[in-house]
């Protein structure tokens, strides 16, 4: 399948990259993702509890996902893959950088609006949602889980479900009616995805059935949106900052009780960052190939 859009890939017009092996790697590093996440999470649990607001569980955290985008990275190279490949072009920041920092004034406005609505009282400050009751970060805390979830988790996570994985699942479904083949791949690897944050909620413990299931659903199905928007911009960077701000809301704003997350507004929001992202990605690629028809003045 021949794509070019959003790729960010320079040297070939081939969407899902090509790998050089079979399903032998991507069975490999779900195996490792899940052995680590079972140690990470025992270790952390045993040495540092889950205490919120200081910065000893975001630094974990770090060297957890550090350790995740090595193995990535590993069984990328391994697979002949570059990171270019698979949505990660250095053209490609500025324009997902500024897409998610539209989509975040966008909704700080939403949010104040609605929480207005409710008759609640607006408290203004330096991730004010974080910090609402009851949290107690420090400044430092704020500091090292904005890293944390901004430069490592979105970024790890994103990279090994959707860049590769995703990827990965495409190429082995090949033969498969387009539609019906990336709608498998995107559908396997959130549920992989979802699947493996088990040993999160096995070692926190505390949570029924109910909860459990609950997470897990809602884990899959950001997943795959996740997966769409991905398929859609050929953007790793935009899906892995939307899910860093998905874990840690930049929002400045308390907007009080019952008002936020709204997953409408969320998902209305989201489709239209992806509509315009298209439109604007679409734009750029007959601007480049106009100018390399005209050539040069």
């Amino acid at each position: 399948m021949s794509r070019t859009f959003g790729s960010g890939n320079e040297s070939t017009a081939d969407w899902p990259p090509k790998f050089h092996h079979g399903i032998g790697p991507a069975v490999a590093l779900v195996l490792a993702f899940a052995l680590l996440l079972v140690l990470s999470n025992s270790l952390r649990a045993r040495l540092l509890g889950f205490d919120t607001g200081g910065v000893s569980t975001p630094l974990f955290g770090i060297a957890s996902s550090t350790v995740q985008i090595g193995i990535v990275l590993l069984v990328l190279r391994y697979e002949g893959v570059r990171c270019r490949d698979v949505g990660l072009s250095p053209r490609l920041v500025v324009p997902a950088i500024a897409a998610v920092g539209g989509l975040v004034a966008v909704l700080h406005v939403v949010v104040v609006g609605l929480a207005l609505l409710a008759g609640n009282e607006v408290s203004v400050g330096l991730f004010a949602y974080q910090r609402s009751s009851p949290t107690t970060y420090s400044l430092l805390g704020l500091a090292v889980s904005s890293v944390n979830y901004y430069l490592f988790v979105g970024p790890a996570e994103e990279l090994a479900f959707r860049g590769y994985l995703q990827n990965k699942l495409l190429v082995l479904l090949d033969g498969r009616n387009d539609r019906v083949r990336t709608a498998l791949a995107v559908t396997t690897a959130a549920v992989v995805f979802s699947l493996l944050h088990l040993p999160v909620i096995l070692v926190v413990g505390g949570f029924e059935l109910q909860g459990m299931v609950g997470a897990l659903l809602t884990s899959a199905l950001s997943g795959i949106a996740f997966g769409i928007i991905y398929e859609s911009t050929r953007n790793l960077y935009l899906v892995a900052f939307l899910h860093g701000i998905g874990d840690w809301s930049p929002l400045f704003v308390d907007p009080g009780p019952d008002v936020w997350p709204n997953w409408v507004v969320v998902s209305v929001s989201y489709t239209l960052l992806v509509l315009s992202y298209r439109q604007w990605a679409v734009r750029m690629e007959n601007s480049n190939r106009t100018s390399a028809v005209d050539g040069p003045a």
